[in-house]
Parts: structure tokens; C-alpha cells; sequence
């Protein structure tokens, strides 16, 4: 009896074993089924909810549930799944008066003219439904690129976009929803899908912005950017979301490199925001108006001293990582620390001269170092 019960637990061992390497990946056609088992029986897929990684045997590198070959996919029996996935973003309330705020901005004037010109046609549409039901409308895409560098003004010309829509009818809240790669990416099987759905909901009736979207670019197939993006397409192409506007926002070179790994994004993002680095006047025009926000005066020489140093920081500057209003806001960061700093050790007569920024409160420019070129010269 236990020879005859032993038999058919080899067998059952060995038809188990055959149907269980149906469902695996190439990857792990070798493994034997006594070698997935730990001595205390236990899956490390299937005890422990909490657990995000395995320790593969034979000395092999730690793995995420996102690294294992996607080509064939587990069955749901087999791997974990993390149906509770919680996203982390950032939300914006719409602004008010956002026309105003438009013409406000500095500099930006092709962004204006062209945000203008969307936000006419979205809102005749609107109109021409209302006195014409009957008539076929025009297609209007909300759906945007935000190339520049950091500094440029992308985030605040995302919040002007949504309140704008919002005005115009095209969308029934006018918020923003700010994300990046880091939102999508999670560690089991099927969360970039979970999060996408999640970040979707809470950005229904407003702007659903992925800062850095270059970085969805994976260098390999398997890179879990690659997923979002397909995500992001089959967004894209519903039908029933129309009241949603997308935007990418990033590096100009690296967000064309997205664009080119799949034709059909450019065709589903045609307005195109090209945000171009401040000038030194606009640089100084930034600077007037932050500190008139904390009601500071530079004194002649003050205000000399620092255009000089802006003038020369921005001809040396580094045009990959230059910050341009960001630069500037640290930069007058340090002033007013330096000269806090100044006027506790040595409190002035005046009261109004604690408002009073002079020469000795603008500090020197740290400049970043240029990048050497591996090269001969001519």
C-alpha cells in the first residue's frame, strides 16, 4: 500500500511539474519543482502580502516582480498581486482669473499667443453647439507637449491651461494632477495598470500632468516605462475620455526620443508648448517682482551688483542645466539669508532699512563648472 501510494505521488509530483512549466516564463523552464520549496514549504510569492522581492536561489540578484519576463505571464494563482496599490501625487486647485495670470507671466509670448489661440477655438466650439446642436463639431485635442528646461514655467502655465479649459467649457474642473514615472512603477505584477486607473480618476475633469515623461523611455523591452506609455495610448484613444487633457512635460532632445519609439504618440499630442530660456532682462524682471512679494529695495549699488553677477552667470551658464527663474530664486535665497544674517549681528538705526538690501547682502554666484570635452583641438 505505501509502495502503490508512493507511485502516484511521484506521479502526481511529476504531472504537476509538466503542467506548472506551461504557465512559466523561458526563465524558468530549467527549474525543478522541488527547488521552487523552501524546507519550510512556503512560496514566497504566496505567504507574505507585504513581500515586494524573492531571493532567487544559486546566489542570483534580488528581483522585482516588474523584472520577470513579461512575454509569457504568470498566471495570477502564482504571482502576487497588489490590489490596494495607493498612488502619490500632486493636485493643484484651478486659479482664479487665469487669462489674467497668463498675461502676467514673463516673457512666454509664443506660449500665450498659442494657448490663446486653443482655448478660442475650444470655447467657439462651445458655443457653436449651443446654437447649433445639430451640426458636427470640430475635433479639438487637449492633449499637449511641454518642452523646456527647468525654471521655464511649465508647472504654472499647467495650472493657467486647466483654469483656461475650465472657463471654456472644455473641462468641468480645471485642476491639475502632477505625476511622474515614480507614480506608475510599483513592484507587483499589474500595478502600473492599478495606478494608471488610479491617476486617471483623480485627474478627471482637469490636466493630468507627467513631469519628466522622457523618463518613460526604458532602454529595455521590459522596462516598465514601456507598459505606462501603451497605457497612456490606450488612454488616449478612448472615446469616453474627453474630459481630460494630458500634458508631457520635459527636456526638449529626450522627449522627441519618446516620441519617435512610438509614431502613434506624436499624433495624439498635437500642441506643442516650446518654453524658451529667460533672457537677462526677463531674469531681472523676475527678480523686481519676487521681491516685491516681501516689500525688499535694493540700493543702487546693490541692484548693479547683482544685474553684473546675473549678466555673467547667465553668459558662462550651462544650457543643459541651467535653472533659469529657479536659479533665481535660490540665488535670492542666499541674499536675503546674508542679509538677515546682517542685520542681527548689526541691527540697524532705521526700521526701514530691514527691508533695505545693500551691497554687502548679495552674495558671489556659485558657479557650476562646464563639463570637459574629450577632444583634440584644431
Amino acid at each position: 500500500m505505501t509502495n502503490m501510494q508512493n507511485n502516484t505521488d511521484e506521479n502526481f509530483n511529476e504531472d504537476f511539474e509538466r503542467l506548472l512549466k506551461q504557465f512559466l516564463s523561458e526563465e524558468y523552464k530549467d527549474v525543478k519543482l522541488d527547488d521552487m520549496q523552501t524546507e519550510d514549504e512556503e512560496d514566497p510569492f504566496l505567504e507574505d502580502e507585504d513581500v515586494d522581492e524573492y531571493e532567487a536561489e544559486d546566489n542570483t540578484p534580488t528581483e522585482k516582480a516588474d523584472d520577470i519576463c513579461t512575454d509569457n505571464p504568470l498566471p495570477g494563482d502564482v504571482i502576487e498581486q497588489n490590489q490596494n496599490v495607493r498612488v502619490k501625487v500632486e493636485i493643484l486647485r484651478p486659479i482664479d482669473n487665469p487669462q489674467e495670470e497668463l498675461q502676467k507671466l514673463v516673457g512666454c509670448g509664443n506660449i500665450k499667443k498659442r494657448m490663446d489661440e486653443l482655448v478660442a477655438l475650444t470655447a467657439y466650439n462651445r458655443m457653436l453647439h449651443e446654437q447649433f446642436p445639430e451640426l458636427k463639431q470640430h475635433q479639438v485635442s487637449l492633449h499637449s507637449l511641454f518642452l523646456g528646461n527647468p525654471g521655464t514655467g511649465k508647472t504654472t502655465v499647467c495650472k493657467i491651461f486647466g483654469a483656461l479649459l475650465h472657463e471654456a467649457g472644455a473641462l468641468s474642473k480645471g485642476h491639475v494632477v502632477i505625476c511622474d514615472r515614480g507614480t506608475f512603477i510599483g513592484t507587483l505584477w499589474g500595478d502600473e495598470e492599478r495606478a494608471m486607473k488610479q491617476v486617471v480618476e483623480m485627474a478627471q475633469g482637469g490636466v493630468l500632468m507627467i513631469d519628466e515623461a522622457y523618463l518613460l523611455n526604458g532602454k529595455n523591452e521590459n522596462d516598465p516605462g514601456k507598459i505606462i506609455v501603451q497605457l497612456l495610448m490606450n488612454l488616449l484613444a478612448d472615446e469616453s475620455q474627453r474630459d481630460i487633457a494630458v500634458v508631457l512635460c520635459g527636456y526638449k532632445e529626450p522627449m522627441n526620443e519618446l516620441l519617435e519609439t512610438n509614431p502613434g504618440l506624436l499624433s495624439r499630442f498635437p500642441n506643442r508648448f516650446e518654453f524658451a530660456d529667460f533672457s537677462v532682462d526677463e531674469l531681472l524682471e523676475i527678480t523686481s517682482r519676487r521681491i516685491e512679494e516681501y516689500s525688499y529695495h535694493f540700493t543702487v549699488k546693490a541692484w548693479q551688483k547683482y544685474t553684473d553677477m546675473i549678466a555673467l552667470a547667465f553668459s558662462a551658464r550651462d544650457t543643459e542645466t541651467w535653472g533659469n527663474a529657479r536659479f533665481i530664486a535660490n540665488q535670492l535665497e542666499r541674499i536675503y539669508i546674508q542679509h538677515a544674517t546682517r542685520c542681527v549681528k548689526q541691527p540697524p538705526k532705521n526700521h526701514n532699512d530691514l527691508l533695505l538690501i545693500t551691497p554687502e547682502d548679495i552674495v558671489p554666484i556659485e558657479m557650476p563648472r562646464r563639463k570637459n570635452r574629450i577632444g583634440f583641438g584644431v
